[in-house]
């Protein structure tokens, strides 16, 4: 009983050891071979964290749990991010554009493959034309409105400010509010983390610990391994730097919450599928985006912000217009076949031209499709602003 999660727990575990066995006796490869271990220490460590935190759901007050679950669910992408924000403060350079094009790349990664593939897949499973979500993902919908809306903004300044961190960290944590009083499903545990839901207390709990503290020790030490191979990767093999952090990166922390959104749809959990895709969209255009511009200052040593140049104001208006589709698309609960498939195609247009102009068409191809979307379903965005000051006049 139990066969395959154990294989899985076992193999996510050994997996980072060769690159921690590396690290202790400090042995050094090619980069792109160091990339290549850290990379999968990282991506271990990730699927490891995705499974302690559901467990944790079990024995947490529910406002705590997913408090939790919402950070360390996020936890590799961040420590990815936030590592070239510390470094930009700290050395400068390049570092600076490293920063912003693992958040971009991360953030339109997460809807343009994740949003649409999921539902794809969902119609395929449902044998449906489209993809129906329960009311409750409405607060996910609204706060990620909010957030894109006022991201216009960054791009228009070239820079990510205090002042940009404090009122997106404030959407954060309204939304980390809202959610904690919001009705959600009962807790069940499925794969790993029902194998873990069967220990006795005390021995969940121990293995719970045991799993935060090793998936977080393997993140220390390999995010910078993996950071720095993937750029000095892509210097000896000519490869554009940015769009080697800007995707590669972000494709190894994304991979687990991949995976559980398509297990939930296996599962015919349509809406707690893309309720795992969307709670971590809204945290990575909140949460970390401002921890940007915070990390910077304080490698900096003094409050400043975070400067973004023309290569990264354009991939920033890119990101906020493609969120701000993906809303008005989604806005009414109902996502249709004809409707994922053009976020996939928008997606992987930029792959095939990658010139400023393209970007610009992007961004303004998102824009024409979004607003007469958000003006046609006003009435859902009312219903959805009801919902969630519902939420906060709840008793």
């Amino acid at each position: 009983m139990f066969l395959k999660e154990k294989i899985s727990i076992i193999l996510a575990v050994l997996s980072a050891f060769p690159w921690l066995i590396s690290f202790f006796v400090s042995i050094h490869y090619p980069p792109y071979f160091e990339a290549l271990l850290a990379g999968v220490a990282v991506v271990s460590a990730a699927f490891l964290l995705s499974w302690a935190a559901e467990t944790a759901e079990k024995d947490l007050p529910r406002s705590l749990s997913l408090a939790v679950v919402a950070l360390l669910a996020v936890l590799p992408e961040y420590a990815v991010d936030l590592y070239f924000a510390w470094m930009a403060g700290k050395v400068g350079g390049g570092y600076i554009h490293y920063a912003a094009a693992n958040m971009t790349g991360a953030n339109r990664l997460l809807l343009g493959i994740g949003w649409s593939m999921v539902a794809i897949f969902a119609m395929i499973k449902l044998r449906k034309k489209e993809v129906v979500l329960d009311e409750g993902i409405r607060l996910e919908f609204f706060m990620l409105l909010i957030a894109s809306l006022y991201c216009f903004s960054i791009p228009l300044k070239s820079e990510i400010s205090i002042l940009d961190a404090f009122f997106l960290l404030l959407i954060y944590v309204l939304y980390l509010y809202s959610a904690t009083r919001a009705h959600r499903e009962e807790f069940e545990a499925v794969g790993v983390p029902a194998y873990l839901c069967c220990f006795p207390v005390k021995k969940r709990r121990a293995s719970v610990v045991f799993l935060f503290l090793f998936s977080a020790f393997v993140i220390l030490v390999s995010v910078e391994a993996f950071a720095e191979g993937l750029i000095e990767t892509a210097k000896i093999f000519g490869i554009d730097e940015f769009l080697m952090v800007q995707w590669i990166a972000p494709l190894a922390s994304e991979a687990p919450e991949f995976i559980v959104a398509i297990y939930f749809i296996r599962r015919f959990r349509t809406t707690a599928s893309f309720n795992t895709l969307v709670s971590s969209k809204v945290n990575q255009w909140t949460l970390l985006v401002g921890c940007l511009a915070i990390i910077y200052s304080l490698a900096l040593g003094s409050p400043s912000s975070l400067p973004l140049d023309d290569r990264q104001r354009e991939e920033f208006l890119l990101t906020a217009a493609q969120s701000l589709l993906g809303v008005a698309i989604i806005i009414n609960l109902r996502l249709n076949i004809f409707e994922a498939l053009a976020l996939l195609f928008l997606f992987l247009l930029q792959f095939v031209y990658q010139s400023v102009e393209m970007r610009y068409l992007l961004s303004l191809a998102y824009l024409l499709l979004a607003i007469p979307s958000l003006v046609a379903h006003r009435h859902e965005i009312g219903k959805s602003f009801n919902y969630v000051l519902k939420l906060l006049n709840k008793r």
